[in-house]
């Protein structure tokens, strides 16, 4: 009977949920945007015609024969003229290489290695890693696969890119739509007739939670479905099976753009559960729903500017920060050298699901003890 009642009281919060008109309108905005940026990531970049032509240079190894190719079709400068407009994203992988600016003469597989080792020690120094992550990542750079088999990035840029702007889009819609979940019985002055009910103390509180967190959750399956769908119909997701060093050249993670972008989305889904939960934990604190849509948001934006703006020597917290989602749910994580130690090294990637969940448990759990007082003291 409890449960019966439980799925009941979800089934009401939920139903709440859904009749917020800005939130609704937030749902239908952000998936007609899926649509939209399904077209733009890419035609944005690139038009049909040329992309089409970008794929005649898919799939061939990056040896000296196809570098001494670019240089033919180019001068020292960089400039490539339109009828050899096909290798002017492979240009734009060898500027990464070499810097840009640099002059384009005397290419060679070794020259590149040797640019690119000597912008990899650097990261190494600006992180200020240890002597076992610099071991740790040295053995990683003997596990990616060479020589790079080259592939154009437009649209498995677009993927990466697109899937990481759902954080902020999330981000939106969790304020608009949680941000009354435990404010609106306060502001509605409903309070003492909820919890004079039999089950309107433990079991309302974790309806509301998962009611809150469920609706978030199906927004960014139902948005992200869309924008992969968009992209797979119309665009295709060439480029996808490649590595991300065609992106990333100096990073030292073996992976593909699917991989990147599986990585991605795991962080997306935990990412916008961890802030919704942190949302609700505001909302039951304050219980005023404009207060906690600026705490949130504010605390949000706050901690993305702070991530670049914390000094090396305090690393600790430098290094939680960025594993929070504001910093974290981007491509560029490819490029975070640093590593958790916890007996063993891990990448953080691997922490931060795992992070996210602790987070998530601690202040379900945490705002639950705040609802009980608030119940007490209001009574």
């Amino acid at each position: 009977m409890r449960k019966k009642c439980f799925f009941r009281l979800y089934r009401f919060e939920l139903l709440k949920i859904l009749k917020n008109k800005i939130a609704v309108i937030t749902f239908l905005f952000l998936f007609g945007y899926a649509f939209v940026q399904g077209e733009f990531e890419v035609s944005g970049n690139v038009d049909p015609a040329r992309l089409k032509a970008y794929a005649t240079l898919s799939y061939r190894e990056v040896d000296d024969a196809f570098l001494q190719e670019l240089e033919q079709v180019s001068d020292e400068m960089g400039n490539i003229p339109e009828e050899y407009a096909a290798y002017k994203p492979f240009l734009y992988l060898v500027e990464d290489y070499l810097g840009y600016g640099a002059p384009i003469k005397d290419l060679s597989v070794e020259h590149l290695n040797k640019a690119r080792e000597q912008t990899i020690r650097e990261a190494y120094e600006l992180a200020k890693l240890s002597d076992g992550e610099i071991a740790y990542w040295q053995d990683k750079e003997q596990q990616i696969e060479k020589p790079l088999i080259y592939h154009d990035i437009v649209v498995a840029g677009g993927v990466l890119e697109g899937t990481c702007n759902y954080m902020i889009m999330l981000l939106m819609i969790i304020t608009l739509a949680l941000s009354s979940v435990f404010a609106m019985e306060t502001q509605r002055r409903t309070d003492a007739m909820i919890r004079s009910t039999i089950y309107g103390r433990k079991d309302l509180y974790f309806a509301k939670i998962l009611a809150g967190i469920s609706f978030i959750l199906c927004c960014a399956v139902i948005f992200l479905v869309t924008f992969y769908a968009y992209i797979g119909i119309n665009w295709g997701f060439s480029g996808m099976d490649v590595s991300v060093l065609n992106d990333y050249p100096f990073t030292q993670m073996d992976l593909t753009m699917w991989q990147l972008a599986g990585i991605l989305l795991l962080l997306v889904f935990l990412g916008s559960i961890l802030v919704s939960a942190f949302t609700l934990f505001i909302s039951g604190l304050t219980r005023n729903a404009l207060a906690t849509m600026g705490i949130v948001i504010g605390t949000y934006m706050g901690l993305f500017a702070l991530s670049a703006g914390i000094p090396e020597k305090l690393r600790p917290l430098s290094q939680f920060i960025s594993l929070l989602p504001q910093t974290l749910v981007s491509s560029r994580l490819v490029y975070e050298f640093r590593l958790v130690k916890l007996g063993k090294y891990f990448m953080c990637y691997e922490v931060a699901p795992v992070l996210y969940i602790l987070l998530t448990i601690f202040l379900i759990l945490g705002g639950y003890v705040l609802y009980r007082k608030h119940e007490i003291r209001s009574n």
